[in-house]
């Protein structure tokens, strides 16, 4: 499993995968109670890039090793511990995990010149769902339209604009690209992170539209909603 995770991660879709996850993090921005819990007024200046590299680098490490290597063993143990004292309940990591993947899963059927094919999504849901079980995480669902119908519950419940959420996102976005983009191409990224980002969720988070340039690019990219778009479920 790790050969085959891996290379969906950092193999064909690498694209989708980087865009995905940054999209993934931003997102979480929108919801109101996690974001004014968990992060202070210092940390959102501080520690956002540190708190991303920290993030990211986990996920390398399980995506890269394994669940069962010493690497893979480390990453799930510093997941435990860093998330042991959160006061979040479990409906909150059930919408973390979905959304590691179900906005990756968005932005390739929305946008992905290259479509992920159907054992290549079973493939990501096992991986994930994986990580829901070594970290205790209780009624974790076993399809993928359950999995979307728990994002769009919570997200009616729990997401809400907050000048917290608002400005955290401003800095995920400003720093997220650092983690990996070269310098040089770096405002070209993001400007293609606010095109592909689901326009509600860039309402909520007062992010401003991409370059009128960037957005008609984006729209002469985008192929026609399909069958296989996790939002047409």
């Amino acid at each position: 499993m790790t050969t085959q995770i891996e290379a969906l991660y950092y193999g064909r879709h690498r694209m989708t995968f980087r865009i995905g996850t940054y999209l993934a993090l931003i997102r979480m921005m929108g919801i109101a109670h996690l974001v004014t819990t968990l992060y202070g007024h210092a940390q959102l200046v501080s520690q956002t890039q540190a708190r991303l590299a920290r993030t990211r680098q986990t996920l390398r490490e399980l995506i890269c090793h394994g669940f069962d290597s010493e690497a893979g063993r480390v990453a799930l143990q510093r997941l435990r511990d860093v998330h042991r004292h959160v006061p979040a309940d479990a409906s909150d990591y059930r919408y973390v995990l979905a959304t590691f993947f179900l906005e990756p899963l968005r932005w390739n059927a929305r946008h992905a010149r290259v479509k992920l094919e159907a054992h290549e999504t079973a493939l990501l849901l096992a991986f994930w769902q994986r990580v829901g079980r070594e970290m205790g995480i209780s009624e974790l669902p076993e399809a993928l339209p359950q999995w979307q119908q728990l994002q769009r519950e919570y997200e009616a419940r729990c997401m809400a604009r907050t000048p917290e959420g608002e400005r955290l996102a401003r800095l995920c976005l400003r720093d997220v690209v650092k983690l990996t983009v070269p310098f040089g191409t770096r405002w070209a990224f993001r400007q293609g992170m606010l095109a592909t980002m689901e326009p509600g969720v860039r309402e909520v988070l007062g992010l401003g539209e991409a370059s009128g340039w960037v957005r008609a690019l984006v729209r002469s990219r985008t192929a026609p909603r399909s069958r296989t778009d996790p939002r047409s479920n």
